[in-house]
């Protein structure tokens, strides 16, 4: 399935979902095409302390039918993915939520020559849309103190630190950003 989405809030943005960046429902039949491009992501980063790759298991959850993982594609390559994930009151509980209807955003990685042009941004606003299409009360997303890139597009976003936690090997900021 593809989505037609216009994201951006600026029209002079060098990639725009919807204009430039086609939006991709992740099938089970690509899971490898899925595992390679986080290899290939997380091989590039300077700090890869950052982040905590997904298993097999953790993508398919999100998989399996309930459209929840996205490729994000220019022309045929693939710059970003996504993956939100529902219906895990452990790990909520875990983050110490208000309340366990949160959608989780368990990856965002968009690749090296692509960051700097506000396309992460899109994309949490894309989720912000899905989560609100589901029902949702709000969103969680984990990050890295030193990650100041992703830290500041959320913040931009509108999430707040719900608190700092020691979790997925280090500490994490706990990020929320409630459904309006």
């Amino acid at each position: 399935m593809w989505y037609n989405w216009y994201g951006s809030d600026s029209v002079n943005a060098k990639y725009v979902i919807g204009k430039n960046i086609d939006i991709h429902v992740i099938n089970n039949k690509e899971l490898d095409i899925l595992i390679k491009f986080q290899k290939e992501i997380i091989d590039n980063m300077s700090n890869k302390e950052w982040f905590v790759p997904l298993t097999e298991e953790e993508f398919l959850a999100s998989i399996d039918g309930r459209d929840n993982a996205y490729f994000f594609k220019c022309k045929d390559e693939i710059i970003g993915l996504l993956v939100l994930t529902c219906d895990i009151p452990d790990v909520l509980e875990e983050y110490q939520l208000p309340n366990k209807n949160y959608m989780l955003i368990d990856s965002v990685m968009v690749k090296d020559e692509y960051r700097g042009y506000g396309f992460q941004r899109q994309m949490l606003k894309f989720a912000y849309e899905r989560a609100l299409k589901l029902g949702m009360d709000g969103l969680v997303a984990t990050i890295h103190p030193d990650n100041k890139y992703s830290l500041d597009n959320f913040i931009k976003e509108e999430y707040e630190l719900l608190h700092v936690l020691t979790i997925h090997g280090g500490t994490r900021n706990i990020m929320i950003k409630k459904i309006k």
